[in-house]
């Protein structure tokens, strides 16, 4: 074969091009998510973490098998992701994508539950993604049949209890609400549940009047919606800042930031 400069810039393009190719392909590896790993992992355990199959790992990663060694970088594939809106909170998305909120924030390696209008998030393969706006006041009232004025006063409830604890013990606060509402020994309102008597200190020094903020809304429809983080629990209160002997008879079942909550 005659080598001419012809020749040399056509191959020389071919291999740019399939360079090109190729790098783009590991950029959508990478931005797919990355997993490293650890001892005692195995293809099972990886794929409850992130919402996959053994078989999605093994065809994302070109396994044979099932083994696995520590320090391994294993490729995590998505296929969908969503952008945050208004109102959104991470347990609505993971539960309209039929994952749970831990998955959620493993996958896109969140340090809290915080998410921000516009923030995109991943989510996991054979995962539901649907990916229908949530609608905050909407899906709360028909829930629980709550009126613009109940939401209101969980919010307040939650801020005033609760603010600067971490969002799950906001969620929890509000649960707690709803789960006396439930329960035949406390009133069938939520105005009556709050506003029983001795049942909320932020009621009797007046700072359940505070206006609430919207991280305070968001645990409130967290809460309708269906998570507990308290668990059933019909009580909650600071183990360091209780007075009351009567509160400390109750059984305490787990501790959420300040909180402990129990029945």
């Amino acid at each position: 074969m005659v080598f001419t400069t012809k020749n040399f810039a056509f191959k020389t393009m071919k291999i740019l091009v399939l360079g090109l190719f190729f790098v783009l392909s590991i950029n959508t590896a990478i931005l797919a998510g990355n997993y490293t790993v650890k001892s005692g992992d195995s293809l099972f355990l990886i794929g409850q973490k992130f919402g996959l199959t053994v078989e999605q790992l093994k065809s994302a990663n070109g396994l044979k098998g099932t083994e696995l060694y520590p320090g391994q970088v294993l490729n995590i594939p998505s296929s969908n992701s969503y952008t945050v809106k208004p109102g959104d909170t991470l347990y609505l998305i993971a539960k309209t994508n039929n994952i749970t909120w831990q998955q959620l924030m493993s996958y896109n390696g969140l340090q809290s539950t915080d998410i921000v209008p516009g923030q995109t998030l991943v989510i996991p393969a054979g995962s539901t993604a649907d990916r229908r706006a949530v609608n905050t006041s909407s899906r709360g009232v028909s829930a629980y049949s709550l009126s613009r004025e109940d939401l209101t006063l969980l919010a307040r409830t939650v801020y005033s209890e609760a603010r600067g604890e971490p969002y799950e013990g906001q969620v929890a606060v509000a649960a707690v609400v709803l789960n006396r509402l439930r329960h035949p020994d406390f009133p069938n309102t939520v105005r009556g549940v709050i506003f029983q008597p001795l049942a909320f200190t932020a009621v009797a020094d007046g700072q359940f009047w505070l206006p609430p903020n919207q991280t305070a809304y968001n645990a409130v429809n967290d809460a309708i919606n269906g998570w507990d983080p308290a668990k059933g629990a019909l009580y909650y209160w600071n183990p360091i800042t209780a007075t009351s002997r009567w509160i400390w008879s109750r059984t305490i079942t787990h501790q959420i930031g300040k909180h402990v909550f129990g029945y």
